[in-house]
């Protein structure tokens, strides 16, 4: 092929390599890593590193489990990939179209007639800043998935303090119930002292054999308790080795005290739901605007070089096309989108007004169990005094105080003791919940949160847009380029 037709070739096919990267050229690094996609529109603290291969199986303290179940909790991992996934697509949904080249030959069935020999290539020009709309999207599309792990992230640290206080409330019950078990051995004894100095009878042994055997069995039940505990603990910290300890009480983890306005002020400012929705509303903004320039047709532009070997000449030849909007100008997708930004602004008003109803719901409970733990601390001490009055008269054989006294005071302690761990952890548990934000279900997927989302996985409006925008710009190149080609490559007769 002459020196001529190649040059031209070759320089026009710089020109749209030029094109293609200046259209890339504010793009961000490649290898741009999750931290920094994270960081960037949510100031969230640095990506968690992997989980190592052998997970540690022992924690003592509130801290280090933590630490752990952001280390291990597979949800949290979950949500990072899925990031990752979102920057892939997005990522190659706002490449340049790539251009079409290949070589053309026409072979004459006479002699007389010119043979052609050539290359040609084409290139899709996109308009009216659909790649710029594209590449927005891009960023509101990770800040979502950022906002998706800021918000696991915050149930998943919910979740281990809520689990750890269930787990040190079982562990307290399970402490009470060997202390009575004690109470009723010890009770049993003085008894059999009693019958032997003939000051008690056979029927009140009896009755305390049969406390003592009941007393076994609420500790045998809080034991079971403890265990389940500690294993829902461990599960929700992906450890599902941990081994138990003995955790402490912390005098320091009482909850102070809540206001409802400010709780309610600092949850709608706060909530990572409430701000994910946010960014859907901007996507179907996006999405708006780009079904609106959809129709504004690409540009397809051609070139085919030839040269006539028979006639000795050499042929260029230009094609410029676009479709033409006659009769479709995506008015349907348009009005699909105007709803679309329409439903998820009422979706940002719903989620607002689910996360103050489920928080009026709280901090009822947070109230109610603050109540009972303030009037139950009060009771304590007597209840307490009581059983060490009543032990001691009936030890030292007081008209009265029988056996039966002693077993009515000693449950009434254990009863206002359970009562009180319990009423303790439900008050934690419901803090712990106010004071984040409403986040809980650290095992549930990341979509999926704590079911105040409408509905689950990457909404269909933009992401779908672009694959059919990114589908369209192939197909585009794919139909109209033989078709030009015949036109291009016809030379005279």
């Amino acid at each position: 092929m002459p020196t001529q037709p190649v040059l031209i070739l070759a320089a026009w096919t710089a020109a749209i390599a030029c094109l293609a990267v200046s259209t890339h050229g504010d793009e961000p690094p490649r290898r741009r890593t999750i931290a920094r996609a994270v960081r960037e529109p949510t100031d969230l603290p640095a990506a968690l590193p992997n989980a190592p291969a052998e997970a540690p199986t022992a924690a003592t303290t509130l801290d280090e489990m933590d630490r752990m179940a952001l280390a291990h909790n597979p949800t949290i991992r979950a949500a990072e990939a899925l990031i990752l996934q979102q920057q892939g697509l997005l990522r190659q949904l706002t490449r340049y179209p790539n251009p079409t080249a290949g070589w053309v030959q026409s072979t004459p069935s006479r002699l007389s007639q010119g043979a052609t020999q050539g290359a040609f290539i084409s290139q899709d020009i996109v308009t009216a800043g659909k790649l710029r709309i594209v590449g927005q999207a891009e960023k509101v599309e990770i800040q979502w998935r950022s906002l998706q792990l800021e918000a696991q992230i915050g149930r998943v640290r919910n979740d281990v303090r809520v689990r750890y206080y269930e787990a040190l409330g079982a562990q307290q019950s399970a402490e009470i119930a060997a202390d009575l078990e004690r109470l009723a051995e010890d009770d049993l004894n003085v008894l059999k002292r009693l019958v032997e100095a003939r000051q008690a009878s056979r029927p009140d042994v009896l009755q305390a054999e049969i406390h003592l055997s009941a007393v076994r069995t609420a500790k045998k039940d809080a034991e079971l308790r403890l265990r389940a505990a500690w294993r829902q603990l461990a599960n929700v910290v992906g450890v599902p080795q941990l081994s138990p300890v003995t955790l402490p009480d912390e005098p320091d983890a009482n909850p102070p005290e809540l206001d409802w306005d400010e709780s309610l002020r600092r949850l709608l400012a706060e909530s990572p739901v409430l701000r994910a929705q946010a960014a859907q509303v901007r996507e179907a903004e996006l999405e708006l605007q780009l079904q609106k320039r959809l129709v504004i047709p690409n540009v397809n532009v051609q070139t085919v070089i030839q040269r006539d070997y028979v006639r000795n000449y050499n042929q260029v030849s230009t094609l410029v096309s676009a479709p033409i909007p006659m009769f479709n100008r995506n008015r349907g997708g348009i009005i699909n989108a105007e709803g679309m930004l329409r439903q998820q602004q009422q979706e940002y008003r719903r989620l607002e007004l689910a996360l103050a109803d489920q928080l009026a719901a709280t901090f009822q409970q947070y109230q109610s169990a603050r109540n009972q733990v303030e009037h139950l601390s009060e009771i304590l001490p007597r209840t307490r005094e009581n059983v060490e009055l009543t032990a001691q008269a009936f030890r030292a054989g007081q008209s009265g105080f029988d056996f039966l006294r002693v077993r009515d005071a000693e449950d009434l302690d254990r009863q206002t003791r359970l009562s009180y761990v319990e009423a303790l952890t439900s008050l934690r548990k419901v803090s712990i919940e106010i004071d984040g934000l409403g986040l809980v279900g650290g095992l549930n997927p990341t979509e999926i949160g704590t079911a105040l989302q409408a509905t689950p996985g990457v909404p269909a409006g933009l992401g779908g847009v672009l694959l059919q925008f990114s589908q369209q710009q192939q197909t585009n190149t794919t139909s109209t380029l033989p078709g030009a080609l015949q036109g291009a490559i016809t030379g005279p007769q």
